[in-house]
């Protein structure tokens, strides 16, 4: 799916269910070859046609989101009175900065959420630094402002992942 949206030259975000696993949350999805790549339009309407689950909608403020019908994602649905980061680095850096915010750590708190742990980069990807300012959003509008900030060809989409375990959420949030 990222591959598609990538082709096309679009950013977005992905949010679909995963496998809870020793190493964290896993993709439950496997698209069997050949895949239509292009057009974008044939692309999601045969993913949506494989997975009666998965859903797609596009908007000029957030691009292209496919969905799966079938998670929660409460986390994507927080809403922060105010978020505002400088940064240079890499997305991970940028959204840990979101992940600190009271709001979500309150509600990973209060809902038994936590993020699957895997390696974290902070290497200087841009210059000069983004700037994401925004005032009562939420977590999946700042992630796609974050996404937006990297001014990439082709443009930055996220991935959301989340899997439960026993009375746990376990999530993964990538920017790739």
């Amino acid at each position: 799916m990222l591959r598609i949206l990538n082709l096309a030259h679009r950013s977005g975000g992905i949010m679909l269910r995963g496998e809870c696993g020793v190493l964290g949350v896993t993709e439950s999805y496997r698209m069997k070859m050949p895949v239509t790549l292009e057009p974008l339009d044939k692309a999601l309407q045969e993913i949506s046609a494989l997975h009666q689950n998965i859903y797609w909608r596009e908007s000029p403020a957030s691009g292209i989101r496919l969905a799966d019908s079938d998670i929660k994602a409460k986390l994507l649905r927080v809403k922060l009175r105010e978020f505002r980061v400088i940064e240079d680095r890499e997305p991970d850096a940028v959204m840990a900065a979101l992940w600190r915010a009271p709001e979500v750590t309150a509600f990973l708190r209060r809902n038994h959420t936590h993020f699957s742990h895997r390696v974290v980069t902070s290497r200087k990807v841009i210059s000069p630094p983004m700037i994401v300012e925004i005032k009562n959003a939420t977590v999946a509008d700042i992630l796609d402002r974050i996404a937006a900030g990297y001014r990439q060809d082709p443009p930055k989409v996220w991935i959301y992942h989340e899997c439960e375990d026993k009375k746990e959420t376990l999530v993964d949030v990538q920017m790739k």
